[in-house]
C-alpha cells in the first residue's frame, strides 16, 4: 500500500469522526491523493466522476422523488394515513399500526425514507397527538416506520446499488417487495405486544372510523395506491423500463394531482424545484464517492478486500461471509450517509459475492437493508433528525422511542439473510 493510500485512508477516517459533510470526507481525500500523485492526470477526476453520473439507470432518480413530493403537494399523504386508518385503526393503537401501514403505501411512491418521514410524518403524528399518543411516541413510530421507504419500490437506494454495481435495478425491485412488507408486519407485532402487555400501551386509544367515513377513506386512497401497480406492472409487462416507469409514474402523479385539483403551476414549478434542490447534492456525494472507489480500486485494496472476503467465505461459509456483510453494513450506515455508503461499499464488496456464487440481486436488498437502520441510530441517523425537526421534540427522544422497533429490524435482516428466496422467490418467478 503506497503512502498516498494510507494517508486517504487516516484523513477519511478522521474527516468522519470530526462530523465533517461527507461529502467533503469523501471528496478532500481524493483532493489529496491526486496532489501525491504528480504522474496522474488532474482530468482523471472529472473523468470518474461524470462516468457514474453518465447513466440512463440514474435518470429515474430524480422522477421517483418528484413523484413522492408531488404526492405530498397533492394532499394524498392525507388519504393515505387515513386509507390506512380505515383498515387498522379499530385496533387498540390503532394509529400506530396506521402509522406503518402508510408508510409501507407511500413507499411505493417515493421510495425515499426522508420523503416518508418528512411528508407523511407530519399527517401521521399530528393526528396521533390529537388522538392522546405521547409525541415522543409518535414521532418514534414514524422515525421507524419510514426505513420501509427504501425498501419497497421504488426504492432510490437501489436505483443507485443497481447503476454503480450493474445489477438489474427492475429485479430488486421485485425483490424488495416481499422484506418490505415483512418489515411492516413486524413492527405492528411490536405495536400489538406493547398495547396489550404494558402499562402504556394499554391506554392507547382505537380510532374506527363510522361505516360511511371509512368507505369513503378507503375509496380515496385506491387512486393513490394505484401508482405502485403502475410503475412495477409496467416494468413486468415488458412495456417500458424502470426509467420509463418513473417518467409515467411522474405524469400519473401530476393527473392525480390535477384531479384533487391540488396542482397549480405555481405548486408543479415549486415541487420541481425542491426535487432539483434533493437531487443535486445527491449526485455530488454521488461523484465524490465514485472517486473515492476509484482510488481504492486504482491502489490495490479493494483487490486485498476482495481476496480475504473470498478467503473468508472458502473457510467457513457463504452464509458466514454473509453475515459479516451484514454486520459491516448495520455499522457503516450509523455513521455514513446512505447513498455514499452504497456507492463506496459496492463496487468493492458486490464483485465478491459475484464470485463466490451469491445472487447479486439478494445481497442487493440485504445491503439496503442493513444500511438503512442505521437512519434511525445515533449518531447520525438523519431521520431521527427530520423526524425531530418537523415534530418539535428533542432528538434523544425520538431516538428513545425509535430504536424500541430495531430488534424488529433486526429480525428481518437475518430471515432474509439466512432465506434467501424471501428476496429472490418474486424475481425468478417473473423474470427468467
Amino acid at each position: 500500500m503506497s503512502t498516498a493510500m494510507i494517508v486517504v485512508i487516516i484523513s477519511f477516517l478522521v474527516l468522519m469522526l470530526l462530523g465533517v459533510p461527507v461529502v467533503f470526507a469523501l471528496g478532500i481525500p481524493g483532493i489529496i491523493w491526486l496532489l501525491m500523485s504528480p504522474n496522474m492526470p488532474v482530468t482523471i477526476l472529472a473523468q470518474n466522476m461524470m462516468a457514474y453520473l453518465n447513466s440512463f439507470t440514474l435518470l429515474c432518480l430524480p422522477g421517483f422523488l418528484f413523484v413522492g413530493r408531488l404526492m405530498t403537494t397533492c394532499g394524498v399523504t392525507d388519504r393515505l394515513f387515513n386509507f390506512a386508518v380505515a383498515l387498522v385503526g379499530k385496533f387498540r393503537g390503532g394509529l400506530a399500526y396506521a402509522n406503518c401501514v402508510a408508510s409501507m403505501m407511500f413507499a411505493s411512491m417515493s421510495g425515499s425514507a426522508i420523503a416518508d418521514a418528512g411528508g407523511l410524518g407530519l399527517v401521521e403524528m399530528s393526528m396521533m397527538k390529537q388522538a392522546g399518543y405521547k409525541p415522543e411516541m409518535a414521532a418514534g413510530v414514524t422515525a421507524a416506520s419510514s426505513i420501509i421507504g427504501p425498501i419497497i419500490p421504488p426504492s432510490a437506494a437501489m436505483v443507485m446499488l443497481g447503476a454503480i454495481a450493474e445489477i438489474s435495478v427492475a429485479k430488486m425491485f421485485f425483490g424488495g417487495i416481499v422484506p418490505g412488507i415483512m418489515l411492516c408486519l413486524f413492527m405492528c407485532v411490536h405495536v400489538w405486544i406493547r398495547a396489550h402487555f404494558t402499562e402504556e400501551g394499554k391506554q392507547w386509544p382505537t380510532t374506527e372510523l363510522p361505516k360511511k367515513e371509512r368507505r369513503k377513506a378507503i375509496l380515496g386512497g385506491i387512486p393513490a395506491m394505484f401508482t405502485f401497480v403502475l410503475i412495477l406492472g409496467s416494468i413486468l409487462g415488458g412495456i417500458c423500463t424502470t426509467t420509463e416507469a418513473a417518467v409515467i409514474a411522474v405524469w400519473y402523479s401530476i393527473l392525480l394531482g390535477i384531479i384533487y385539483k391540488k396542482v397549480t403551476f405555481k405548486s408543479l414549478w415549486d415541487t420541481a424545484k425542491n426535487t432539483v434542490r434533493g437531487c443535486g447534492p445527491l449526485f455530488i456525494i454521488m461523484t465524490a464517492a465514485a472517486f473515492f472507489s476509484w482510488i481504492l480500486t486504482r491502489e490495490g485494496l479493494s483487490r486485498l478486500l476482495q481476496t480475504a472476503m473470498t478467503g473468508f467465505a472458502a473457510s467457513y461459509s457463504e452464509t458466514a461471509l454473509v453475515l459479516m456483510c451484514v454486520l459491516v453494513f448495520l455499522i457503516v450506515g450509523c455513521f455514513m450517509d446512505t447513498s455514499a455508503a452504497v456507492l463506496l461499499l459496492a463496487p468493492i464488496i458486490i464483485p465478491v459475492v459475484k464470485s463466490v456464487g451469491i445472487d447479486p440481486i439478494y445481497f442487493g436488498v440485504l445491503m439496503v437493508l442493513g444500511l438503512m437502520v442505521g437512519i434511525i441510530t445515533p449518531p447520525f441517523g438523519i431521520c431521527l433528525f427530520v423526524v425531530s425537526g418537523v415534530a418539535k421534540i428533542p432528538v434523544k427522544d425520538v431516538t428513545k422511542e425509535a430504536i424500541r422497533y430495531i430488534p424488529a429490524m433486526l429480525a428481518v435482516i437475518l430471515l432474509v439473510a439466512f432465506f434467501p428466496q424471501i428476496v429472490t422467490f418474486i424475481p425468478n418467478t417473473f423474470f427468467n
